[in-house]
């Protein structure tokens, strides 16, 4: 006759007795961080710990690179749970809820991370104890990639603009077909170019557009800047915008074939593979973004972003003291 099975009766745990447990667990100084920080000191690499800084104090980060390295344990952080929830026998009704949710928290680190523009690296226990090499090598590869890539950024980046003026549905667009020293020969682009010296941003995205289209520009939106770090050319800031409003007649341009093209169908035009990139969050209704699109013979290699200004923390010090001096 089979045994008839037991229903799990959830105990209450002694509160002194988790207080205890969970304050003998370490949160940081784990010894598989120990071990990947160890080998990146002695490879002469510099960096932060836990920093309360970053969102998520990763266990080690490189802020001026922008890159977070997580040391994550398997029971923990939640390593094929679905299998390994199957191992835990007792007070399920605590350990599971405890370990899904860090798995959740784990998520949203990594989206506002990547969020605000930074490079992360998560490695499992086993990982590190087992192919620690291949580990230390993913590292020190990304740091040395983020650093060359700083390299190109270092000096003064070109300022210029480019803008999308936007008419029912529809970007104007500039074939660039009518110069022969032309770097985007070929190219369909917004409009825009160079800030000449003495002049502002706001001034350029004017002249330019009407320089190249014949219309005035009354209203826009600006949506970002993006760094173009091209080995072939010097490293260029573009600032972004989509042209709302505008009024004037068209004119023919010197720089190429202006045409008004559907939105849903600009993607299928000739473009840079890193405005490919960019394109699709000229319609989000979002703050303005940063992005670096990085070259190499011309060839889009990298894309890091798009990121958005970290969430500013709220001074509830500072908060309090306004309200009081308003009582």
């Amino acid at each position: 006759m089979a045994k008839e099975k037991k229903e799990h009766i959830y105990t209450p745990r002694d509160p002194s007795v988790v207080s205890f447990t969970m304050s003998h667990i370490r949160g940081s100084d784990t010894g598989i961080e120990m071990k990947i920080r160890k080998a990146l000191y002695e490879k002469g690499y510099r960096y932060r710990c836990n920093s309360g800084k970053v969102f998520g104090h990763p266990d080690i980060v490189f802020p001026r690179l922008k890159l977070a390295v997580f040391a994550d344990s398997e029971f923990w952080h939640g390593y094929n749970f679905e299998e390994a929830s199957k191992s835990i026998h007792s007070h399920l009704d605590y350990w599971i809820p405890k370990i899904k949710r860090n798995i959740e928290r784990d998520a949203e680190v990594n989206a506002e991370l990547k969020r605000e523009g930074y490079t992360v690296l998560r490695y499992w226990g086993f990982e590190i104890e087992k192919d620690f090499p291949r580990v230390i090598k993913e590292i020190t590869d990304t740091i040395d990639e983020l650093e060359n890539i700083e390299k190109m950024r270092e000096g003064k980046l070109v300022p210029t603009t480019l803008c999308y003026l936007e008419k029912e549905g529809k970007y104007l667009m500039l074939h660039r077909v009518k110069e022969k020293e032309d770097m985007n020969q070929g190219k369909w682009l917004g409009v825009g170019g160079h800030v000449e010296k003495g002049e502002s941003v706001a001034t350029c995205l004017k002249r330019e557009v009407k320089e190249e289209t014949g219309l005035t520009l009354k209203k826009y939106v600006y949506r970002g800047y993006i760094d173009f770090l091209n080995d072939l050319y010097p490293a260029e800031r573009m600032y972004l915008y989509v042209g709302k409003e505008f009024e004037g007649e068209m004119i023919d341009c010197s720089e190429g074939t202006l045409a008004w093209i559907d939105k849903k169908d600009v993607m299928d035009l000739e473009l840079w593979e890193g405005d490919r990139a960019f394109l699709p969050l000229l319609d989000k209704n979002e703050e303005p973004f940063h992005m670096s699109l990085v070259y190499h013979d011309n060839k889009l290699v990298r894309v890091l972003g798009p990121a958005y200004p970290a969430k500013k923390k709220k001074n509830k010090k500072k908060g309090k003291a306004r309200r009081n001096k308003r009582k």
